[in-house]
């Protein structure tokens, strides 16, 4: 790394894995560097978001013992003695406060590491992508203190927290600009004016001519005209440090949006378009690039891909001969002869899992309420054609449904009238997993913009609170850190334990929560197929989750990055051989040496 650091681009992260794909490659960065380093500039990718690094900086013994209690707290409460999984509950929150503190003093490091870096090099712009809870909280101290070090430097904000958040993002000041969007072509563009700008005032001043006076500046299919300052697709270069410890999907840009785009409560009726297919020699060409670095495990990322792009996919996939696994989020229809061929076409293509919003079995709620635009028909019609699709070729393709609940009602609609339709919706689909997520109220919904009618009550700092907001899985959430909102006199505290109680609804159905269709594609491929074996990945996975530790997530990734290998290995018969296993232990030889933990 000779040449001075144009931009250095930063992966916010938590102190703990909150689900265990977490440390999924980490395409957008990537994405970004690959496009400015073929225009001539010089980009650095900080990515701390990895398996095994959810340890750094907590000692040996402090990890074990306290995942030692954790696994006796979980064998005693799924035994008859669930008195005593309090005890070790109790046992472990000093435990787990030391872990965290220690966690964050290693977060605090890594600013300190970042930042120097900045001073060392002048670096003159850094580009945070930011998710939400602690990362944006460690990623609004990580920008206060590059511009206390270097007040030269400018710090962007990007990333889902900002397509989420918009300009609140913005509100106190600790970023200089934020992008809504893509953000290659706007940097490239932004770091042509700053090498022109005599210091950041004048820079900061070019962009307002530019672009407006706001420092939110949106892009893609955020901005009115929807092609705004993103013209093209970039297939990222994965180099051996993106890859190490990791797990082996890529997340596939296969469109853009959502055909929709008019549910109440999503955040991504903020695009201006609604819907645009990525061509697919395009695709082609990044699966091809993927495989060749024995990447064989896909996530297509667009809000939904609608049947007839997903069976053209499908048809250049099996002309192509390519051997991939892939998943993508699917919107619930009315079921055709059409659909179900289509569907059986993606299945033999290598479709391994679908993702539907469901968002409730009620149909008054789901019209009334999320103007979701299906019923519930529409919603157990399409999962059992993709039982039936798979069945019929003799493949695996797994569904997860997702739910909104609790919910707003409509007058002559009671709370429990949604939960028993939904218990009633999962009887009948018989999804192999289950998704429910508590009624977030985000900007730019409708919901925010009416949330007093639908029933909400937000608190004067509720956006700030949201946020920054982490929960506390290791406690029971009496004891979780209060938020400001209620909904139909339902406080926090309430609405969790209501999700609480139909999550239990369904697993006592037999049916595993909280598992995302992308583990599920890859789980398929080590062999964890029935929903026992997927209850055994959900209970070993969280030990690792409530301590803080990687042993299972790491062992289980490892297996999947080999089929991952084995399987991309398949698309080059001349050179196939059986892949060698190898650790997924973290490299650090292309890092700056300030930047090394």
């Amino acid at each position: 790394m000779n040449k001075k650091l144009d931009l250095l681009l930063v992966n916010s992260f938590a102190p703990r894995h909150r689900i265990a794909s977490d440390a999924a490659l980490e395409n957008g960065l990537a994405v970004i560097r690959t496009y400015l380093e073929d225009r001539g500039f010089s980009v650095y990718v900080a990515d701390e978001q990895r398996i095994s690094l959810v340890e750094s900086g907590v000692p040996g013994w402090c990890r074990q013992f306290l995942r030692r209690l954790v696994q006796w707290q979980l064998k005693c409460y799924n035994s008859r003695f669930k008195a005593l999984a309090v005890i070790a509950m109790l046992l472990a929150w000093p435990l787990q406060s030391l872990t965290l503190y220690y966690r964050k003093k290693h977060m605090d490091k890594m600013i300190d590491n970042l930042t120097a870096l900045v001073k060392t090099d002048r670096i003159s712009l850094v580009g945070i992508k930011v998710w939400g809870g602690t990362p944006y909280t460690w990623s609004v101290k990580l920008a206060q203190k590059v511009r206390e070090i270097n007040p030269e430097t400018t710090v962007i904000a990007g990333g889902p927290h900002v397509k989420v958040y918009g300009e609140n993002v913005l509100a106190h000041g600790e970023f200089d600009l934020a992008v809504m969007g893509p953000g290659e072509e706007l940097l490239e563009i932004l770091l042509k004016l700053r090498q022109t700008a005599a210091n950041k005032a004048a820079f900061l001043e070019q962009v307002r001519r530019q672009f407006g006076p706001s420092p939110l500046i949106r892009t893609g299919h955020y901005s009115e005209q929807g092609d705004y300052l993103f013209h093209s697709f970039t297939v990222p270069r994965y180099r051996a440090v993106d890859m190490q410890d990791k797990v082996w999907f890529h997340t596939l840009v296969d469109g853009l949006g959502c055909t929709w785009n008019q549910c109440s409560f999503c955040s991504h009726t903020r695009q201006k378009i609604h819907y645009t297919a990525r061509p697919v020699e395009e695709i082609k060409a990044e699966i091809e690039a993927m495989v060749s670095r024995g990447i064989a495990f896909f996530r297509f990322s667009s809000s939904e891909t609608p049947i007839g792009h997903g069976r053209a996919i499908a048809r250049m996939i099996l002309a192509a001969n390519l051997k991939i696994n892939y998943s993508l989020f699917a919107r619930p229809a009315n079921v055709t002869e059409q659909i179900y061929e289509s569907y059986r076409l993606m299945i033999r293509s290598g479709l391994r899992a679908v993702f539907l919003g469901g968002e409730t079995g009620h149909d008054l709620i789901n019209d009334k309420i999320m103007n979701k635009g299906v019923t519930k028909k529409n919603i157990i019609d399409t999962i059992q054609c993709i039982k039936l699709a798979a069945a019929k070729e003799g493949l695996s393709c797994q569904t997860v449904l997702s739910l909104i609940y609790p919910c707003p009602v409509v007058p002559g609609v009671f709370l429990e009238d949604v939960f028993r339709e939904n218990i009633s919706l999962i009887q009948e689909a018989n999804p192999d997993a289950v998704i429910v997520n508590p009624p977030g109220v985000f900007p730019g919904t409708a919901w925010f913009d009416k949330k007093e009618e639908l029933g909400f009550k937000l608190g004067e700092n509720f956006l700030d609170e949201l946020m920054n907001y982490e929960y506390s899985i290791y406690k029971p959430v009496e004891f979780w850190r209060h938020l400001n909102y209620e909904l139909n006199e339902l406080d926090m505290r309430g609405l969790m334990r209501e999700m609480a109680r139909l999550n239990k609804a369904v697993t006592d159905l037999g049916i595993p929560v909280n598992i995302s269709d992308d583990y599920l594609m890859m789980s398929q491929a080590i062999g964890y197929s029935s929903k026992a074996d997927l209850f055994e990945f959900k209970r070993i996975s969280f030990v690792d989750i409530i301590s803080g530790t990687c042993n299972f997530i790491q062992e289980i990734t490892g297996k999947m990055n080999y089929c991952s290998r084995l399987l991309a290995a398949a698309n080059f018969p001349a050179a196939a051989g059986r892949p060698e296993r190898t650790a997924t232990k973290p490299g650090v030889g292309d890092l700056p040496q300030q930047v090394k933990a």
